[in-house]
């Protein structure tokens, strides 16, 4: 009972303390929108302490070709990523007073997650929804593609001025359905896609990575072990048919978790020397997505970016009434009907899947290749400009 009364009142300080702190930056902002640092200024981000998704490369749009644009990116000097994103422009550390003013100044707030920008981003998004307290236009990059049904993406559960979607399927989903504004739902695509399809190498790489689970980040060390989802992966990358396959044609497995699971990379062994465990620290998401030949995944939709590659994939979905009960209601995007690659409900058909891409040279079947063009329509390189030119026109 203490215990609870006391979360309470924690609670319920940090959103005093946050509405405190953004209206008194707010009022001195009034003064401070008017010097070089903080005038016309442009605030981005992606979860506050990391730059290798959408938000990073519009900030490298920005900077190498309208540094006429006053932006800066939230950002800790702890960040694995600091120096790449240092060097090409202004920063500003999380939850700092200088964070607080940069906010309360911007007239654009863009980032890939609600609230990615705001310092304490869970009060501010409370505090958002029940006030309207966050004022200047409000930029949804997205993380990634909508397929499911994300009930807390839904309006009035957010209010954002400008809301990106990508495929054909998913913005038709998006403006007919999740209730926004007409005009604030924009096909332009995720600024990350603009450098899918420049030249890289493709190495001898096959990439796990799945999503997460919102019962396995709970979990400790031993709890984690213990739960299927652990239990499933482990034993495919521990499979000796599947290390057998790896040696005999010169390839290596990477396994790369979600964010919400990194903290249990450890745990997993493959026990062989072709099996990688990889993280944030030792790993960029979208340079394993480019330079691997082959993807394999449950419900990500890092699904969508492999396939704009035009690269094989297979989904693994061992708990699929589990994850559609428990996680997210199943969305417009039928993985048996819609899917661009197979949908896989046992470990041994997805190594029979991994055993057939061996033999066919790492290709895609034309079904899957026909479903791909209908998402997506056309394969393009100017995601970052579309973005660019609809918040100018969200500002005029």
């Amino acid at each position: 009972m203490i215990k609870k009364l006391m979360r309470k009142f924690k609670s319920l300080f940090m959103y005093i303390k946050c509405a405190g702190l953004y209206y008194v930056s707010w009022f001195l902002s009034l003064f401070l929108r008017k010097t070089a640092a903080y005038k016309d200024l442009w605030i981005i981000a992606e979860r506050g302490d990391d730059a290798r998704d959408n938000g990073y490369h519009f900030f490298k749009f920005l900077r190498e070709n309208h540094k006429e644009i006053n932006c800066v990116y939230v950002i800790p000097e702890s960040s694995p990523d600091y120096e790449k994103i240092s060097s090409l422009g202004r920063t500003v550390t999380p939850n700092t007073f200088k964070h607080y003013l940069a906010f309360a100044s911007s007239k654009a707030k863009i980032s890939t997650h609600i609230m990615g920008y705001a310092p304490d981003s869970y009060y501010f998004t409370v505090l958002d929804k029940k006030f309207r307290l966050v004022r200047g236009k409000k930029i949804f990059l997205q993380h990634g593609i909508i397929k499911d049904d994300i009930a807390e993406l839904h309006y009035p559960h957010i209010h954002v001025d400008l809301f990106v979607c990508s495929t054909i399927p998913e913005y038709e989903d998006v403006n007919n359905n999740y209730g926004f504004p007409e005009g604030v739902v924009k096909r332009l695509g995720l600024c990350r896609y603009d450098k899918l399809l420049s030249e890289h190498e493709t190495k001898r790489q096959i990439l796990v990575m799945p999503t997460w689970r919102y019962y396995a980040r709970e979990l400790d060390g031993e709890g984690f072990k213990n739960c299927e989802y652990y239990k499933c992966f482990n034993s495919l990358l521990s499979d000796t048919r599947l290390h057998k396959m790896l040696e005999e044609n010169g390839y290596e497995l990477c396994l790369y978790l979600h964010y919400e699971l990194q903290k249990h990379s450890h745990l997993f062994d493959g026990g062989n020397g072709r099996v990688k465990i990889l993280g944030m620290d030792s790993a960029d998401v979208q340079q394993l997505l480019m330079e691997s030949a082959l993807l394999v995944t449950d419900y990500s939709s890092v699904f969508f970016d492999f396939a704009y590659m035009k690269k094989p994939l297979a989904y693994w979905q061992f708990d699929r009434e589990r994850f559609f009960k428990e996680q997210y209601g199943e969305g417009y995007f039928k993985f048996d009907k819609d899917g661009f690659g197979p949908l896989c409900t046992e470990k041994d058909q997805v190594i029979d899947f991994i055993e057939n891409e061996f033999k066919n040279g790492m290709s895609v079947e034309d079904i899957y290749a026909e479903r791909v063009k209908h998402h997506f329509s056309e394969f393009s390189v100017d995601h970052c400009l579309k973005t660019y030119e609809a918040i100018l026109d969200l500002l005029r």
